[in-house]
């Protein structure tokens, strides 16, 4: 493959946004189960950024709280970007059902092996 086909082929990450389904369960204020759905839209993320994104230059933040205020944007359209420090706030629950569809984009995860 020369650098023209890897360009045709998608390996240069570019800057389209994608839109997810996010599942959120929990308990409301009564303690009764909620299910909630939504969309979140990802902005895919180059190799370079994501490393640069988890390096241990600075630990005093959340790297998962960084990786999802780096990608994931709110609203009808992604207008609506979620801050540093509205990621580190989230619900649990809600914070790894996001996670998950940003790894799901970016091909991160548990499942991919990271030095």
């Amino acid at each position: 493959m020369n650098l023209t086909e890897l360009k045709a082929a998608g390996g240069l990450v570019g800057g389209a946004m994608v839109k997810k389904a996010v599942v959120w369960k929990h308990e409301d204020a009564k303690g009764k189960a909620v299910t909630d759905k939504f969309s979140i839209f990802v902005m895919p993320q180059s190799f370079g950024m994501i490393e640069k994104l988890f390096s241990a230059s600075d630990s005093e933040q959340s790297r998962n709280a960084k990786y999802i205020s780096t990608c994931v944007t709110l609203g009808e359209n992604g207008e609506e970007a979620i801050s540093y420090e509205d990621a580190y706030r989230l619900n649990p629950g809600l914070g790894w059902a996001i996670l998950a569809a940003v790894h799901e984009v970016n091909n991160t995860g548990a499942d991919r092996t990271k030095n």
